[in-house]
């Protein structure tokens, strides 16, 4: 599989994935443990929605930088350089929109039950 990053756009994949991991697994072994273990969807959904939420705050952090500003000695003219994160394409931050809209899918399990 081919990854396009830049910057530090490749956290998307650690941050979204740890994250619903660990907040996913934790809240199943909860739900089991409270006797509820047919509802371990909802960590599931639970754990989608915290890795949104972190992807959304470190994509901001890291975009949300102040460009650096540098004056060119042969124009006098001053050059703004941005330093963009991103993974194919997309920003970091708006990576978190199609994981928020995944955890919705385990929510639909609600209708059958």
């Amino acid at each position: 599989m081919l990854l396009i990053w830049s910057g530090w756009g490749i956290l998307v994949l650690p941050v979204v994935f740890g994250t619903a991991l660990l907040v996913g697994a934790s809240g199943g072994l909860a739900l089991r443990a409270l006797g509820h273990p047919e509802l371990t969807f909802l960590a599931v959904s639970l754990g989608l929605l915290a890795a949104a939420a972190a992807n959304w705050f470190v994509g901001r952090n890291l975009n949300g930088t102040s460009p650096r500003e540098l004056l060119d000695l042969a124009t006098n003219q001053r050059v703004l350089l941005h330093r963009v994160h991103k993974l194919f394409w997309i920003r970091m931050e708006y990576w978190s929109v199609p994981v928020a809209l995944a955890a919705l899918v385990p929510l639909l399990a609600l209708r059958n039950l």
